[in-house]
């Protein structure tokens, strides 16, 4: 850049008019950032509703899933005799439970010392190692003068050993965690925590649980049981008399679920339609920077959403986006199977709103019929679960595989498409530049900026040029008249 004379000559403000005159210039640089602005809120309200249809697509994984509609509630006629809890999906809808004998706990194999002190934390006065040894398996742990006794105990119970330590009332006591007996030793038997080698003592005592479950015999070390899906706790005898755990299927559980996936559906697809109706207001256009600054910030932020208002409106993607998302949830599952009398949502209890003057304006939302649901649940959860999970194994025919998948199967399928053509659009959070549509669009409006902006450069340069050159013209015939004024004077 130039030596730049601002108008001592001529008296003229040479900077604002060069300011001025590159506004005009400008103007097509201008076009080009707002145009930025609008690809990037369209861009980021793109990826907002992707964020939003993903949190969907997530939500239904347990709807996709066989087990989620397989939950059972286990009862039994008498907790005080027999307790039970269902963890997993037993096959049967009825257990005879008959306790013959509870089963009584055993002294594990065991080594007791009195280390003849009171404080755990008392220090080793030597350094020594300690061995445990159990079957074929050695641990030698190092015992160190830094060691106290409570540190020596944690030594023991972080090891491989299978042997765990307390200290309780001044003992020290080693015991087996499986019951098989081990041996204690040490290299040094005069240690201050009095260990010695010691073998331990042998398990002792304790019976097994014998119990029948319809008609076969079993036996458990202890009074709690795992069998089928289901946590049976033996709590008396009732040999001769046996009592019945019933199994039915969880239909709170069941409906639960059911329920959270319409109101998350519901949320999503409402907030879709704000975005695809949005108005949109003519003569409103994204602010510059400048501009901005002139504004107060409230009146800024004003101007600002009204441009970015409507951005999406009536946006094909998401439009027929929904239409495909209605037709997934209204469509009947077409598949051997399944129940023809249950192939729709509506048969179940979930459907459009109830008719009246403003049924239109819920714009494709589910409702419950909760005590359809849950009968539906309750004395047909075959269907039900064929409804939503059915599995179609059609590679090539998409419309049979559409037509055989469940509802919850094709939403999943749906959404996925959706955001794919969104992604393709708009590209993935995070990114400012990539392969979408809208990323090469920004690229191509940077690289076009940057070009102007290297123009603009070359025109203001001009400019300055030119007034300079301006100014050292006049200044110089100043220079000259001055000269001549004295001359005439001196004669």
């Amino acid at each position: 850049m130039g030596i730049r004379i601002t108008g001592m000559a001529s008296g003229m403000d040479t900077e604002k008019m060069v300011k001025d005159l590159m506004k005009a210039q400008r103007e097509p640089v201008n076009r080009l950032q707002r145009n930025k602005y609008s690809v990037e809120w369209k861009r980021d309200a793109y990826r907002e509703m992707n964020t939003v249809l993903a949190d969907l697509q997530n939500s239904m994984k347990n709807l996709r899933m066989s087990s989620s509609f397989n939950k059972k509630v286990a009862t039994s006629e008498n907790d005080s005799i027999v307790s039970v809890t269902s963890k997993g999906t037993p096959a049967m809808a009825s257990y005879a439970i008959e306790v013959i004998e509870l089963a009584k706990a055993s002294t594990p194999p065991k080594v007791e010392f009195d280390p003849g002190t009171t404080d755990p934390k008392t220090k080793s006065d030597s350094n020594f190692t300690l061995t445990l040894k159990k079957g074929t398996e050695t641990i030698n742990l190092d015992i160190t003068t830094d060691d106290s006794l409570e540190s020596m105990i944690n030594k023991i119970n972080s090891s491989s050993a299978g042997v765990k330590a307390t200290f309780f009332n001044g003992k020290l006591v080693m015991s087996s965690e499986d019951g098989a007996t081990f041996n204690v030793s040490t290299s040094n038997v005069n240690n201050n925590f009095k260990i010695s080698d010691t073998p331990s003592s042998v398990e002792s005592g304790g019976t097994e649980a014998i119990f029948k479950i319809n008609g076969v015999e079993y036996k458990s070390k202890t009074n709690t049981i795992s069998f089928d899906g289901m946590d049976i706790t033996l709590k008396q005898k009732n040999a001769g008399n046996p009592l019945v755990i019933s199994t039915k299927t969880d239909v709170d559980s069941v409906y639960n679920m059911v329920k959270e996936f319409v109101d998350k559906y519901n949320a999503v697809i409402e907030t879709i339609n704000k975005k695809i109706s949005e108005p949109k207001y003519k003569g409103y256009q994204p602010l510059l920077d400048e501009e901005k600054e002139a504004l107060n910030e409230k009146t800024a932020e004003k101007m600002d959403n009204m441009a970015r208002s409507g951005i999406l409106l009536r946006d094909p993607i998401l439009t027929s986006g929904l239409t495909e998302l209605r037709r997934a949830l209204s469509t009947p599952v077409q598949a051997t199977g399944v129940n023809t009398a249950f192939d729709t949502l509506s048969e179940i209890g979930i459907g459009g709103p109830p008719p009246g003057k403003y049924a239109y304006q819920e714009n494709g939302k589910l409702h419950i019929d909760e005590n359809k649901l849950r009968e539906a649940i309750r004395n047909n959860g075959e269907d039900v679960l064929k409804l939503f999970t059915n599995y179609s194994p059609e590679k090539t025919d998409l419309n049979k595989k559409f037509q055989e998948s469940g509802v919850a199967e094709r939403l999943y399928n749906q959404l996925d498409k959706i955001m794919g053509k969104i992604t393709k659009e708009a590209g993935a959070s995070g990114n400012i530049y990539d392969e979408s549509s809208l990323g090469k669009k920004l690229k191509q409006t940077d690289e076009e900026i940057e070009r102007w902006e290297d123009r603009l450069k070359m025109i203001e340069d001009r400019y300055w040029k030119q007034f300079t050159a301006m100014e050292k013209a006049m200044s110089k015939a100043q220079s000259q008249g001055s000269w001549f004024a004295q001359m005439l004077g001196q004669r």
